[in-house]
């Protein structure tokens, strides 16, 4: 336990923060000898172009390597574990050697996903174990961690928010209390599966990994999609509060946005679907939950904050989704002086701020088991 509190006052910088540092010394260097070897009218544009290049390299290198995790013997619970993505990702994860807890609210279809889990042991040591319950009651969902914690005898490794689902409809056409309840499906689901995980990490110093589920739609709205959007964005919120707040405790914070599912809930959501929104989406043939699920490892591998697999996910997580500018050229000039100023004012006030919080943390851990 004290190794792992150890590690919350470790800062270890990205890729990104080390090309700063070697690319500031690089600079030093060619500035100081440039004139000696290249004329001074080309001097800077020069050094300018190579420091872009070392910069688009180091880039590409940081999207396409990723670390391999070592699932082996790791607690990983799973909300909405027992079909869809969640359950895929239940295989996969036993397959890489984790002890896996699933939820769900249908014990018919816990019971059901079970066996197929089992056909990806790789150990007979290892744990499979599933909990009925429904997410969106906290105290039934704080019950049900609390006793995967017990059977696992340590707080989860990994949590995956997946659960969920959609409802499609025009806006007028939905009754209020069927936005609310999409709502609560979505967002309070997701809300409900990592708060208690939070607090048991925190409680034993345990610096976990925490998985939410949104969509695309988390970065883009739509005719019929207005019970299901604001949930997505609710969740995106979420995620973006706790990356910042969690690093206190050595928590990480991760959001998939995946696109179309291949899942049974994907088949009711096309019962429900109004033409018009069917006409807006295309032909979207969308994956199977185990392609989908792979992606959502690889970039948790990768260390990616937003996870995206596809263009157009690629597309809107790097921009204002699809609402109109006010104005296309001070829009974009605004866009380009943000995506400059807004990482450096991020490293600088909240990631540093919850750094110096995280050290306060760890002395005053330190104190507390020294006095035991």
């Amino acid at each position: 336990m004290q190794h792992a509190w150890a590690r919350l006052g470790q800062w270890r910088p990205s890729n990104v923060h080390r090309l700063f540092s070697t690319a500031a010394s690089f600079i030093r260097i060619v500035m100081s000898s440039a004139h000696t070897w290249i004329p001074s009218s080309i001097a800077i544009p020069y050094i300018t172009a190579t420091f872009a290049l070392l910069v688009s390299i180091v880039a590409l290198m940081n999207f396409l390597w990723r670390r391999r995790i070592d699932f082996s013997g790791k607690h990983c619970y799973i909300g909405g574990g027992s079909e869809g993505l969640g359950l895929a990702l239940a295989c996969l994860l036993v397959e890489r050697g984790a002890h896996v807890s699933i939820v769900s609210r249908s014990k018919a279809k816990l019971d059901a996903a079970l066996p197929r889990i089992e056909t990806h042991r790789q150990s007979p040591s290892q744990h499979i174990a599933s909990y009925s319950c429904d997410l969106t009651l906290a105290d039934d969902a704080a019950a049900a961690l609390n006793l995967a914690c017990e059977t696992f005898g340590t707080a989860p490794d990994f949590v995956f928010a997946c659960a969920g689902g959609a409802v499609p409809g025009l806006f007028a056409d939905l009754d209020a209390e069927r936005h609310w309840q999409c709502l609560q499906w979505n967002f309070k689901t997701a809300l409900c599966t990592i708060h208690e995980a939070t607090r048991r990490m925190r409680q034993e110093g345990r610096p976990g990994q925490i998985v939410l589920t949104a969509s695309i739609l988390a970065m883009m709205g739509f005719a019929g999609y207005s019970s299901y959007t604001p949930s997505k964005y609710a969740i995106r919120g979420l995620a973006e509060s706790l990356r910042n707040e969690l690093q206190i405790y050595g928590i990480s914070v991760h959001l998939f946005l995946p696109a179309t599912i291949l899942s049974p809930g994907f088949v009711e959501e096309q019962k429900l679907k109004p033409a018009i929104t069917r006409r807006i989406e295309g032909p979207d043939e969308g994956q199977t939950p185990e392609v989908v699920a792979a992606h959502m490892v690889r970039g948790l591998e990768r260390n990616d904050f937003y996870i995206t697999y596809e263009p157009v996910g690629h597309m809107l997580r790097n921009s204002r989704g699809i609402t109109p500018r006010n104005n296309a050229l001070i829009d974009t000039l605004w866009g380009i002086a943000g995506t400059i100023a807004l990482p450096i004012w991020r490293m600088l006030s909240p990631d540093s701020e919850v750094r110096a919080e995280a050290k306060r943390v760890l002395s005053a851990r330190k104190m507390q088991l020294g006095s035991n």
